[in-house]
């Protein structure tokens, strides 16, 4: 026998902060108090989003276009329904995307169809009423942020942009809705709650499981 180890906990000082490439503790612990309350900063804003969103779709109900409800409704079908099988629909000749569910679920697809467009013609009339656009810095910047989450493939994410005009739009969609949210809290009386972590990432595992 040349060697016995046995497992002890790890320990947490200066050596274990250079191993992971910072100069001391500090630096590891300021870095990982950075990350948790940038998570914390993007859970608290997708929770105040959706606060919004919410006292929008409370409002007075009205009716919205057949063919965008139709499309968002076939959109929403095809997520909560991925592995239906696609027959063609005589009427319309497209994949009919509700087949097999339950009329249950068909109701709440239509629901959530609904809501989303409503609150799509909602957002577009604000914006529009109120000068709200998207700026080419706006895209740009998004674009750059995009790229960066891919290291080593930057060029190709921002070819990828550059050359389809579909993906643009689907990235300039985001930020239109993120600045029409933001024009709102600043218009509106807004009062501050304190809640702990543990509800705070509840709401925003309900609202992604949604």
């Amino acid at each position: 026998v040349r060697d016995i180890q046995e497992k002890a906990a790890a320990a947490i000082d200066d050596e274990l902060a250079k191993r992971l490439g910072f100069d001391d503790l500090t630096g590891l612990k300021d870095a990982i108090g950075q990350q948790i309350n940038g998570q914390h900063a993007t859970a608290l804003r997708q929770l105040v989003k959706k606060n919004v969103l919410d006292a929008l779709a409370d409002g007075d109900a009205f009716d919205v276009p057949p063919s965008l409800l139709e499309q968002e409704y076939d959109s929403v079908a095809q997520a909560m329904n991925p592995n239906a099988v696609e027959a063609e629909d005589n009427v319309h000749n497209h994949p009919v995307a509700d087949r097999g569910m339950s009329k249950a679920d068909k109701h709440e697809a239509q629901n959530i169809a609904a809501r989303r467009v409503r609150l799509g013609l909602l957002l577009t009339e604000i914006g529009r009423v109120n000068n709200i656009d998207v700026t080419e810095e706006d895209t740009r910047k998004a674009v750059f942020e995009e790229a960066r989450r891919h290291p080593g493939q930057e060029q190709m994410v921002l070819e990828y942009f550059q050359k389809n005009s579909q993906a643009m739009q689907q990235i300039s969609g985001p930020i239109f809705e993120d600045k029409v949210i933001d024009f709102i809290l600043e218009m509106a009386k807004i009062s501050e709650v304190v809640i702990d972590k543990d509800t705070l990432y509840k709401a925003d595992d309900s609202d992604a499981a949604s």
